[in-house]
């Protein structure tokens, strides 16, 4: 179970306290920090935050994003304090001779890593899209908008009422969308990604072209929660978009059937709420005809 605040114990109180004033810039940048309708927290969403960098890079490289193999959390960190890469970009421009001067960096280690950062150019908008961590905006929706838009350019001009109009988008997330274009820095790491050869159009990814002729789950609309026993979610998820199922990462009223693994969740309970039908992976195998 999840904690959550109920309300404030008013009895302790004893009169000397205080209403806390939010910061108005980020402590380590200096940049605006952004507050979203609803919520309580303050973001700092440049991208070059040095507070940020090493999870910014972390994500950016994961299997889900960028998927730069063998660049993981200890090398970035080794990168940011050699004085290598001060923002995503940066990863593009790391040379052989700088990475063989690094301890513990040898010549079979630098010629991989330099090989998959180069593969990585070849990644889809969609991977490129969840890597640049705009909140709210994770492996699912990074797919859904990069195939309605096709290049960052074109996402760069988008309205906020434009964004809502994709499902699963509301206000907060496409308010966060153009906030992140809109801002100096984050056109400046664009425009230097596209210099370093990283400027991907959205294609259909292997795993997610749809075969031709009469589709079992078209029309359908899944979400995948928990752990499935014999399915990882990607997995599970290009296995729905093969038969024409379309998944999407929260469960709404929209939503078709809830495939639930276990630890399940809140997902779990939200569907359950909506009389949303939940299938575990049986029944899915099942509804498509895959045996198990």
């Amino acid at each position: 179970m999840i904690p959550y605040v109920i309300g404030p114990i008013t009895g302790v109180r004893d009169g000397s306290e205080k209403s806390y004033v939010p910061p108005k810039h980020c402590p380590s940048c200096g940049s605006d920090l952004v507050n979203f309708d609803g919520e309580v927290a303050w973001y700092c969403v440049n991208t070059q935050c040095p507070a940020q960098l090493i999870r910014h890079l972390e994500h950016f490289v994961s299997q889900s994003a960028m998927n730069i193999v063998g660049l993981g959390i200890q090398i970035v960190k080794q990168l940011i304090d050699a004085g290598l890469v001060s923002d995503l970009a940066d990863l593009y421009t790391l040379d052989r001779d700088q990475l063989l001067a690094l301890e513990g960096f040898g010549e079979k280690k630098v010629d991989n890593l330099l090989n998959a950062i180069e593969t990585s150019k070849r990644q889809s908008l969609s991977r490129l899209l969840n890597g640049l961590g705009i909140r709210g905006v994770g492996e699912v929706m990074a797919a859904d908008i990069a195939a309605r838009y096709g290049s960052l350019s074109a996402l760069g001009k988008a309205t906020q009422e434009e964004l809502e109009a994709i499902e699963g988008v509301g206000p907060n997330i496409a308010k966060a969308i153009v906030d992140w274009f809109a801002r100096s820095e984050n056109q400046k790491l664009l425009t230097k990604m596209k210099s370093v050869g990283l400027n991907p159009v959205q294609h259909i990814e292997k795993d997610e072209v749809q075969p031709k002729g009469e589709l079992k789950l078209s029309g359908l609309t899944f979400v995948i929660t928990g752990t499935l026993p014999s399915y990882s979610r990607n997995e599970m998820k290009a296995m729905l978009i093969r038969h024409g199922g379309k998944v999407t990462g929260s469960v709404s009223k929209k939503t078709s059937y809830l495939v639930a693994g276990e630890a399940a969740g809140s997902k779990l309970s939200k569907a359950k709420e909506l009389g949303i039908q939940i299938l575990d992976e049986s029944g899915i195998l099942a509804m498509i005809g895959e045996k198990e």
